[in-house]
């Protein structure tokens, strides 16, 4: 079997495969025979025909078996031969087999472009400088404070906007009580606009152990639709009655935090918010770095590897809108109308990981066994032991190693490239006119 490969682009190629005369003759002859004991021609037993009328009855049929079986048998060797690694499945061009000549036929493969990184030990790029003022630490404290508000009963005075009621619910809907509007310890935050317009502001004023009576109107868009629009009454039975409180931040509430003082602890939520931004900066310097490392190194991208980052993206942003509420066919109708973004973040992922690839290549990076093991060892107590199943499997330990050899030879890149702090714009004075 002979092979030519001729270059259609960057990343596809063209592969004419020729496959000797002799080899034609004997598979023809096998499917000679096979159409043989199988034809019902008239006027002989079944598989009895000469194989001269074989030949002349199914001759279209027994040439075009041949060239299929023989492609197909022919595909994976001439594919194992090839220098490139071929991307998906290829486009074949079939071929004629005819008795005592070669068969020849061609293979349409899309291929990884081959690249030499250059240009990559001079890139400089500018990054905000980190500043943790006052008043983000203060913030992140008072984030703490709400997580860990406490409630406390009122029974000396009426609700109030931010007080939270218990409720028991009893609805009506055109003067018969429908049970989809009715429920037990349902929770009221006055003010949050979480019920249905006008609803919450009935209850403002209401006091435990009391019933109000509410009347409110569903939305337009309200769903179930056979709601939407229509007024409903509610029987509203107080039972609880609420007010959510937040610690004192104080030397007592950094104690219960784990922290000596109150000082102690906006130090350390500085240290931590410090260690945040430079976390977060680090991933800007990368993003920017690879940015301008494209550009310097502009290839095309093969269309297999294209739509597959496209349609996994696709799939995340699915999941992630189910999760999120949203049924089947509206997630569907947000990703159609976000196609243009899906495949500009697909195409720049897929260039990122050919340039990493093909500069640590050239740069002799790969993760050995020890880090790979020591990688899967920090992932698996990070993650617990379905982590451990999961790098059972050869493939992910290989996609594995894959992405560590990509982070090492972006580190590299990173560590030479020149990092500039932008400087804070000045504040702005206020005028005299301004005062």
């Amino acid at each position: 079997m002979k092979t030519t490969v001729e270059a259609l682009s960057e990343v596809e190629i063209k592969v004419e495969v020729e496959i000797p005369a002799e080899t034609v003759d004997r598979e023809y002859s096998r499917q000679l025979a096979q159409f043989g004991r199988r034809s019902r021609i008239k006027g002989f037993r079944p598989g009895k025909a000469p194989k001269a009328l074989i030949r002349k009855t199914y001759a279209p049929s027994i040439a075009a078996e041949t060239a299929r079986h023989l492609i197909s048998n022919s595909i994976g060797e001439v594919l194992e031969g090839l220098e490139q690694t071929p991307l998906g499945e290829p486009a074949i061009e079939p071929g004629v087999a005819e008795e005592g000549q070669p068969l020849t036929y061609a293979l349409r493969v899309q291929v990884k472009p081959s690249l030499e990184i250059h240009s990559w030990e001079d890139i400089e790029v500018s990054v905000p400088a980190i500043a943790i003022d006052d008043a983000a630490v203060t913030e992140r404290l008072n984030e703490l404070r709400e997580r860990q508000k406490e409630r406390v009963p009122v029974e000396d005075r009426a609700s109030d906007t931010g007080d939270i009621l218990v409720v028991d619910l009893e609805g009506f809907l055109e003067g018969e009580a429908d049970p989809r509007l009715g429920g037990n310890d349902v929770e009221v935050k006055l003010g949050a606009g979480r019920m249905i317009p006008g609803f919450e502001d009935q209850l403002m004023g209401a006091r435990a152990g009391e019933t109000v009576e509410v009347e409110a109107t569903f939305p337009d868009d309200y769903g179930p639709t056979d709601l939407s629009g229509k007024s409903a009454k509610w029987n509203v039975a107080v039972r609880e009655h609420f007010v959510e409180e937040l610690p004192e931040a104080d030397d007592d509430f950094a104690v219960d935090n784990g922290h000596a003082s109150l000082e102690a602890m906006m130090a350390d939520l500085r240290e931590k918010l410090t260690a945040d931004a430079l976390a977060s900066r680090k991933g800007d310097v990368e993003r920017r770095v690879i940015d301008v490392l494209l550009e310097r190194n502009a290839f095309k991208v093969p269309p297999v590897l294209h739509q597959a980052a496209m349609e996994e993206r696709a799939r995340h942003m699915l999941q992630l809108l189910r999760m999120q509420g949203a049924d089947q066919q509206t997630a569907i109708e947000i990703i159609n109308s976000n196609l243009e973004g899906l495949s500009k973040t697909a195409e720049t992922s897929v260039r990122r990981q050919l340039a990493l690839e093909a500069f640590a290549l050239a740069q002799g990076l790969e993760a050995d066994d020890e880090a790979l093991s020591g990688e899967i060892a920090r992932l698996i107590e990070e993650q617990g032991e379905q982590t451990a199943r999961l790098y059972e499997k050869e493939e992910m330990r290989e996609t594995l190693r894959m992405e560590m050899t990509q982070r090492a030879a972006l580190a590299k890149i990173v560590e030479a490239a020149h990092v500039i702090e932008e400087k804070p714009a000045p504040a702005v004075a206020a005028s005299e006119d301004d005062a």
